[in-house]
């Protein structure tokens, strides 16, 4: 068996990989996306004759083009081009959840300043969250607090921005911060197949609201419980995935579905709970493929 490991940066995760793939003597190579070029035919022609290919790209449109170029010629990729669609873009992921009955916080999408204050004002009300449909890590994140917070970002964004920034995902503000208990921002779940094999809390600073790792977010590790556990299951069934992240966040006492990542960062849930998730990874695809 021949992995091949699609990247445009060696990240901890993938030297996590390399270290399982060679202590199991499992043949890899490493494809760096920033120097190949693919032929577009139905050929399996690559000259890597690889087995399976692990998408790992940090870069979100290099990673879904290259997926869709090589399972058109026949390859086999994970996480496929249908997961790396629906979980590269919070809009799609938001109607998958919706269309299968799985909760998610109260969302709209606008298309200018003017329709996004009144969704805000009419629908989800103050404060509220103001994402970019494709992004990670937190950035370009912002909290309406009132109307001149929300006019303002808006003005920016539908100014300087691309056109995706164009795009006004607005969402319910879910917040624990009046709760006297110890209760995460969010969950993250890492799930492989049908198994969630580990979870983290993560708080936000006092500085900032947004509690991704990336930014300054500290983790602690969780149980799985088995709520946490089925409504983990069913967005990741949802995004076609076979390896996920699945984020959870607690909106009056119940948990809500806030998004899918199908090319899930795993050093903070790693370090964090102590489980080796390189290692689980590597099995879930030899178990399945070989």
């Amino acid at each position: 068996m021949k992995i091949g490991i699609l990247f445009n940066r060696v990240t901890w995760e993938i030297k996590q990989i390399i270290k399982e793939l060679e202590e199991r003597n499992i043949e890899y190579k490493l494809i760096n996306n920033q120097n190949i070029f693919f032929r577009l035919n139905k050929l399996k022609d690559l000259e890597y004759n690889c087995d399976i290919f692990l998408e790992r790209s940090l870069s979100f449109l290099r990673g879904l083009y290259t997926t869709a170029i090589l399972e058109a010629k026949g390859y086999k990729v994970i996480n496929n081009f249908e997961c790396l669609n629906i979980t590269g873009n919070k809009l799609l992921t938001t109607l998958e959840l919706i269309k299968e009955g799985i909760p998610t916080p109260n969302t709209c999408i606008a298309y200018t300043n003017d329709s996004s204050i009144k969704a805000i004002e009419e629908e989800i009300d103050y404060p509220a969250i103001l994402k970019p449909i494709i992004g990670s890590w937190g950035r370009l994140i912002a909290k309406l607090d009132d109307y001149n917070c929300a006019s303002a970002n808006l003005e920016v964004r539908e100014t300087l921005g691309n056109i995706l920034q164009k795009i006004f995902y607005i969402q319910k503000y879910v917040s624990n911060e009046n709760s006297d208990k110890d209760i995460p921002t969010d969950l993250r779940i890492f799930v492989i197949g049908n198994n969630c094999v580990a979870a983290m809390g993560r708080y936000h600073t006092k500085q900032d609201f947004r509690s991704n790792i990336a930014i300054g977010g500290v983790a602690k590790p969780i149980e799985i419980s088995s709520e946490i556990e089925e409504l983990s299951l069913k967005a990741s069934k949802v995004s076609k995935g076979e390896i996920v992240g699945v984020d959870l966040m607690e909106d009056n006492g119940k948990l809500s579905v806030i998004e899918v990542n199908g090319t899930p960062q795993f050093k903070a849930v790693a370090t964090t709970t102590n489980i080796n998730i390189a290692s689980e990874i590597v099995e879930y695809i030899t178990k399945n493929y070989n």
